[in-house]
């Protein structure tokens, strides 16, 4: 009976030892909730140079794109250096205590995060979609452009030599440069149809060349190809110009 009273003592005595130390763990001296205190200062005045950034930022995209909605390159640049030079919190007139136990503090920088998020999917746009694209789109454009008839001129054509030297080599670049293009997904048919169209129009030229040095009649045939391979990609073009609208005005909301 002894022996189990003075283990029940002892046991009350861990126990009670072991919530003292506990209190003293929880319980905050004055001193240390005024470290904590300032760090929440520090964390809120972040907060607000914050948003006060991100509206004036937001601000700039949306006039540098109302200003010129295809220039592309100017606004990723702009997006690049906006979010680059956001406000970072910083560590001034706070401690290490006051910072490790100021959840405003430990929280920031997820804010910063969230709060640049529109700015970063729009970067993210551009730079992996929208500039890749369109520079597709240029390449396509100019080689739908072309005009065998606009490359010969006016001067007659009495052998296959201004075929060779005036219309060949230009389909052939312009082939060349939509060729080395990565095709954006989604549009792996176009490029094929236009690099096809392009091989048809070389095979054509070679073709034409070599009837007219045989003194044989011969015609370009391009029919309808460059109108329909022109307008699929100025929906490409189109579908472009929405989606980049479209980030922008999730940055503007910001506002």
């Amino acid at each position: 009976m002894r022996s189990r009273l003075r283990l029940a003592v002892l046991a009350t005595f861990v126990i009670g030892l072991i919530l003292t130390g506990l209190s003293a763990v929880v319980a905050k001296s004055p001193e240390q909730r005024d470290e904590i205190d300032a760090a929440d200062r520090v964390a809120q005045r972040f907060d607000a140079s914050l948003q006060r950034y991100v509206v004036k930022a937001a601000a700039e995209l949306k006039s540098k794109h109302d200003a010129d909605q295809d220039g592309y390159p100017q606004l990723l640049k702009l997006a690049k250096d906006r979010i680059a030079d956001a406000p970072r919190l910083q560590a001034g007139g706070t401690t290490s205590y006051g910072r490790e136990h100021s959840d405003d503090y430990q929280g920031a920088d997820d804010r910063r995060e969230a709060a640049l998020a529109p700015l970063t999917t729009l970067e993210a746009y551009l730079r992996s979609r929208a500039i890749p694209t369109s520079k597709f789109i240029a390449a396509g454009k100019k080689l739908v452009g072309l005009r065998p008839g606009t490359l010969l001129g006016d001067d007659p054509v009495l052998t296959g030599d201004p075929l060779r030297e005036r219309v060949l080599p230009a389909y052939e670049k312009a082939r060349k440069r939509l060729k080395k293009l990565d095709t954006p997904k989604g549009s792996e048919l176009l490029q094929l149809d236009l690099v096809t169209y392009a091989n048809d129009i070389i095979s054509m030229t070679k073709d034409g060349a070599k009837k007219i040095d045989e003194q044989k009649a011969f015609f370009f045939q391009l029919g309808d190809r460059p109108v329909e391979l022109f307008q699929r990609l100025a929906a490409l073009e189109k579908g472009i110009q929405v989606q980049v609208a479209q980030q922008v005005e999730i940055v503007s909301a910001t506002q």
